[in-house]
């Protein structure tokens, strides 16, 4: 008779089987976990076309916690010849010591070089932007000029009470500049003004700035440029940043953690998708499922129920009374879909300025007129995730909501669209396209609009129910990066495993103002 208790996980992304793998390798219980999908990873899945691989959304693996570079380093050790190294992203540096690894015929992380750079005006800006000498050249002095006293002036009168993410931007980088790159690319990716979005949002992906040393930097800039081309320490100066990426793509990673957890008893389920939960006495102790091939419905007892399920579906499923407040808050809740349109070429109309192929891992398009938001370069964030060496294999971005007229689009006609785009802001030529594929992510960002400024009675009813435990991006309805969506899933699970009744250190997850870049995964 087995007398283990029982744990379903809803969602196989990095959350879920962050969860799994912690519970498995730590405690004694019977762990099911659900995937929907027919892959694992979530969003961090790698999309294999014709040997050609697509990263969702992009996924640099860096972090600032040790315990999730050991984590990772678990799985796929770095291809290193043993020598400390420093790692350095957004300014900020981090030393790894590792084993030596130098098989490269065993699946590894590779060390990566980071480059992000704004497509403005065919011109090829710092991402994040910067006030400095190459950036002045490009958009010319009195554009510079006119950004640098709006951002002054904003310094002098700031807004006092940041009621939206239009007051969060114009604080921090002035009208001038909020106008010019931030305003059209962040309404692209939300769908919304930024007058409607929360400030939220501003201050949990954007890193903080020192005024200060912008207005250092700038004026440094403009009278003694010199100073700037030849590196004085004085100055702040741009480092050749490196990232961590499985060599295959994300999915390598959640793949060899899966298997992993199947090895220590975790019973995978793919293609189950959870559908309705009982309650009793303040308990979820049964889940119903279904399984997306067969049809079939099952019900499976649970002690313990993890969720990384968008919140609005899961408060759909409850079979309890929910107080009507807190129904109308979770069903309201919105959220960004994702559609990725690979393309290969076997070369780009944009080169560097000796003529040579761009390197950038991403490119940020500030273009009006043009749906596509971003481009990442696949083949320059690994060489294996292109089938043919030297081939140039993309990815053209596109946000939007699941069933509007762009989602809705035959896969072919919106790779004619995405191909056509990108020849009319002088990316690629259009004739020279070999081949193409679709890819679409939906409920890929939850979104900070709407009802999200009452989600706390969300939060706070959720937290009623004892044995359930929301973890992950949509689990908590946070744009959390795949390290935080995984430092969710630790606490859950030591919770769990430790018998600790308190949920608030899952939710204090990535509430301070650290390292985030205005959009990334």
């Amino acid at each position: 008779m087995n007398n283990k208790e029982t744990i379903v996980i809803i969602g196989g992304g990095p959350a879920g089987l962050t969860a799994a793998y912690e519970l498995a390798s730590r405690g004694d219980k019977k762990i099911i976990l659900l995937e929907a999908d027919q892959q694992v990873g979530g969003i961090s899945r790698t999309v294999d076309f014709k040997g050609n691989k697509i990263d969702i959304g992009g996924h640099r693996f860096f972090s600032k916690l040790d315990w999730v570079l050991e984590w990772w380093q678990k799985f796929l050790p770095i291809l290193n010849d043993g020598n400390e190294f420093l790692m350095t992203y957004q300014n900020r540096q981090k030393s790894i010591k590792t084993q030596p690894f130098t098989d490269v015929s065993q699946p590894h992380m590779l060390l990566r070089p980071r480059k992000s750079r704004i497509y403005y005006r065919g011109k090829l800006l710092n991402y994040p932007i910067k006030l400095n000498l190459a950036t002045l050249l490009k958009i010319g002095f009195w554009e510079s000029m006119s950004i640098f006293l709006s951002l002054m002036a904003n310094r002098i009168r700031p807004i006092k009470k940041e009621k939206n993410l239009e007051d969060f931007f114009i604080n921090r980088f002035g009208k001038k500049l909020y106008h010019v790159f931030f305003k059209e690319y962040t309404e692209k990716v939300w769908g919304k003004p930024c007058k409607e979005i929360s400030p939220e949002w501003g201050r949990q992906r954007i890193k903080g700035l020192s005024f200060r040393k912008i207005v250092k930097h700038y004026l440094t800039t403009l009278f003694y440029p010199m100073r700037q081309s030849f590196g004085s320490k004085q100055v702040e100066q741009t480092l050749t940043e490196y990232f961590l990426y499985p060599q295959k793509g994300p999915g390598q990673l959640w793949e060899t953690v899966a298997q992993h957890c199947k090895d220590l008893g975790v019973e995978i389920r793919m293609r189950q998708k959870a559908t309705h939960f009982n309650c009793e006495n303040g308990k979820i102790i049964r889940v119903g499922i279904q399984d997306q091939t067969s049809l079939q419905s099952e019900i499976l007892a649970c002690d313990y129920l993890i969720s990384t399920m968008p919140v609005k579906h899961l408060i759909r499923g409850l079979n309890k009374e929910v107080p009507l407040a807190v129904r109308k808050v979770a069903s309201s809740l919105e959220y960004r879909d994702f559609i990725i349109v690979g393309l290969l070429l076997d070369k780009l109309k944009l080169q560097g300025s000796k003529g040579q192929p761009i390197d950038d891992n991403w490119l940020y398009i500030q273009d009006k007129g043009v749906h596509v938001g971003r481009v990442q370069l696949f083949h320059n964030w690994s060489p294996e995730m292109t089938a043919v060496p030297g081939q140039c294999w993309i990815g053209a971005e596109f946000f939007c909501k699941a069933g509007d007229e762009l989602w809705s689009q035959e896969d072919e006609a919106l790779i004619r669209l995405a191909a056509r785009e990108l020849e009319v802001i002088g990316l690629l030529n259009a004739s020279e396209v070999k081949d193409g594929t679709v890819v679409r992510m939906p409920k890929a960002y939850p979104s900070y609009v709407g009802s999200y400024q009452d989600f706390d009675l969300v939060k706070d009813y959720f937290d009623t129910i004892d044995n359930l435990y929301l973890i992950g991006r949509n689990g908590t309805h946070k744009y959390n990066n795949q390290d935080h969506s995984m430092l969710t899933a630790l606490e859950a699970a030591n919770a769990i495993l430790h018998n600790i009744a308190d949920k608030e250190s899952i939710w204090a997850v990535n509430t301070e103002k650290v390292y985030h870049e205005t959009l990334g995964n």
